[in-house]
């Protein structure tokens, strides 16, 4: 897959409660984080990307186009995945089916057994042994929040959004997570294509553009390849 550099900007963007007259302004290379000690904005913004808040003023802009408009373009799956702090997953769907699901919309003629086989090597890195049938209820917090990693690069979008990665993980399962995320984020200036592609027999590692929000000083410094401090721009 090609480089998935995105420029976004947001532009006198207001949301209810939120967001006020808010301005942001930068271009996607590698590992962005978006660094927010005060825990207040990182999440609206990644929200707010997936188009999840009614705007009540502003635009938010990908490349120049509206959110909107790209995404009518591009289609909101193939630009965006969003791993949310609490891990959220259907509690009426098994595992298989929470992940399969988006998947067969995002690559609807593609064959299930590369959706087996991949799911199979990113479970392996994140030491997870349970069986697909599985429903969320069943696993821990932890887990289940691994599981939307996994969903989230199977999906291989444009950019993999990533609120609050730490949450709900104690600090075994936090090394865990950061040594899987370094292992499959995109360096600067490098080509994106998240998870795993077939070349001949082997399986090859591809790497994925991400935009995570943490209010985290050492995770930020051990992953980012830009920061951008909101600390400074909000207000």
């Amino acid at each position: 897959m090609d480089r998935c550099i995105v420029h976004i900007a947001f532009k006198n963007v207001s949301i209810n409660g939120l967001l006020h007259n808010f301005n942001l302004n930068f271009t996607t290379d590698g590992c962005t984080v978006l660094y927010d000690p005060c825990e207040k904005y990182s999440s609206t913004i990644l929200i707010a990307l997936m188009g999840l808040y009614n705007l009540d003023e502003g635009n938010i802009l990908l490349d120049g186009i509206s959110l909107e408009e790209y995404c009518r373009q591009n289609s909101l799956i193939s630009t965006f995945s969003l791993v949310f702090d609490e891990g959220i997953m259907l509690s009426n769907l098994s595992l298989r089916e929470n992940l399969l699901l988006p998947w067969n919309k995002r690559f609807a003629s593609e064959d299930y057994n590369a959706f087996e086989q991949e799911l199979k090597l990113l479970m392996e890195e994140l030491n997870l042994n349970c069986g697909w049938e599985l429903r969320p209820a069943y696993l821990s917090p932890a887990e289940r929040k691994y599981f939307c990693f996994i969903r989230s690069l199977l999906l291989k979008p444009k950019i993999m959004l990533i609120d609050d990665p730490y949450y709900l993980f104690n600090k075994e399962e936090r090394r865990l997570l950061l040594g899987f995320l370094q292992k499959h984020s995109k360096k600067r200036g490098g080509t994106a294509s998240s998870g795993y592609t077939k070349s001949g027999n082997r399986e090859e590692l591809c790497l994925q553009e991400m935009l995570i929000g943490t209010s985290d000083d050492d995770f930020t410094g051990e992953i980012a390849t830009q920061v951008i401090d909101l600390s400074e721009i909000c207000y």
